[in-house]
Formats: structure tokens, C-alpha cells, sequence
């Protein structure tokens, strides 16, 4: 009897052992493996690289892009807000011939129109005076070429007389009245830039000036 208990005793303490160890071996396979299989992830992953995307990248990988693309990309872009415009090239010689007489009696010949303005020359005979006129919704920029003589602008509180000629460039704001007149034996002549361009109809108003005028405008 006292040999079978201790037979009994023995076999479980050898199948404790033998269960331990194949739970330890198992234990530390496992882990091997997990390590192995990390280290060739890691491997083949390689470290973590944080991507930021700045300006220059992007415009890095629009020049690689096809200019042709690009161009209808613009507008697209372009007529989502307002219909895209592209105005042609212009070129003209000056007309030999005024095509108008100004409001201020000055002689015009016509230029060239773009979106953002006019170009004209105006010229008034020696010993002539226009009429005094203000403009309801235009700029305008002259730049005198030839001739002698003076030019009379006023707006509220300002008002100034200046002698214009070859190479003198003055400025005529909208709601500025003026008025300008020849001396000498030359013709005034001078360019101008008008912004916007001239609407014509009534943008010009007569006014009382500072000197008579001699001409009398037709309008343009």
C-alpha cells in the first residue's frame, strides 16, 4: 500500500515537471518568434518619416505637370467667379484727320481702347481757347508734345493755373473742372489717357471758366 501512494506521488510530480517545461519552451518559442517576426517587419518598414507638404513641394510637382493643363486649371479657376477675357493685341498709326471735335473744342484723334482706359490726342489751334468742361466719371492723364500754353484746373477749394508744353504731364481727377488755351504761333498738343474709357453721351459738362472760350464743342 505505502508503495503504490508513493509510486502515485512520483508520477505526478514527474508529469508537473514535464507539463512546466513543455509550457516554458513553448513560452519562449513564441516569443523568439514574435521577436523575429518584429525584427523583419522593422526591417522591411524602415523609420517612421513625417511628410510636411510646403508651398515649394507643391509647386515642385506643378512644374512637373503639363503646361497645357495647368492653363485650363487657371481657367476653370478663372470662370468659376467671372468670365475670363483676353483682349487681343491692337496696333494703329495716329489718323491724319480729326475723327472728333472734343465738348472742350479741342480736335481728336482717336487711339486705341482697352479695358482699363483710352488713349487720344488733342490738339488746339494757336491763339485758341476751349471751353471749360468737367468729366462725370473719368480720370484722365495728358502729356503734352508740342506747342505752348496754359491750363486751368479746379475742384472745390483747389484751383491752379499751370503752363503746359513739350514734355509736361498733368493729372485731371473726375469732378475736375479745367480749361486750357495756346500761346504763340504753335499748336497744343498732347496725349491722353482716359480712365475708363471715354463713355461719351453727356460725360462732359460745360462750365463757367476763366478765360472766354473761342470754340465751342461738339462733343465726343
Amino acid at each position: 500500500m505505502l508503495t503504490d501512494i508513493i509510486i502515485v506521488i512520483i508520477f505526478n510530480v514527474f508529469c508537473n515537471i514535464q507539463f512546466t517545461s513543455q509550457i516554458s519552451l513553448q513560452s519562449t518559442h513564441n516569443n523568439q518568434s514574435i521577436t523575429s517576426i518584429s525584427t523583419v517587419d522593422n526591417q522591411y518598414r524602415g523609420p517612421a518619416v513625417h511628410t510636411i507638404i510646403t508651398d515649394n513641394h507643391i509647386a515642385k510637382k506643378l512644374n512637373k505637370l503639363d503646361s497645357r493643363t495647368i492653363g485650363f486649371t487657371t481657367e476653370t479657376s478663372t470662370s468659376n467667379n467671372q468670365s475670363s477675357f483676353i483682349p487681343p493685341f491692337q496696333t494703329k498709326r495716329l489718323p491724319i484727320n480729326p475723327d472728333v471735335v472734343a465738348p472742350d473744342g479741342s480736335l481728336v484723334r482717336n487711339l486705341l481702347t482697352t479695358i482699363g482706359g483710352s488713349m487720344a490726342q488733342f490738339s488746339l489751334p494757336p491763339g485758341m481757347t476751349s471751353n471749360a468742361v468737367e468729366h462725370r466719371t473719368v480720370s484722365e492723364i495728358w502729356y503734352f508734345l508740342s506747342g505752348h500754353g496754359e491750363f486751368w484746373r479746379k475742384q472745390n477749394d483747389r484751383e491752379e493755373i499751370v503752363t503746359v508744353g513739350a514734355n509736361v504731364c498733368i493729372t485731371i481727377p473726375v469732378g475736375t473742372q479745367f480749361q486750357f488755351r495756346t500761346i504763340g504761333r504753335r499748336t497744343l498738343v498732347a496725349v491722353a489717357i482716359t480712365m475708363p474709357p471715354w463713355p461719351g453721351g453727356n460725360e462732359a459738362m460745360l462750365r463757367q471758366g476763366i478765360w472766354n472760350p473761342s470754340v465751342v464743342g461738339t462733343g465726343h
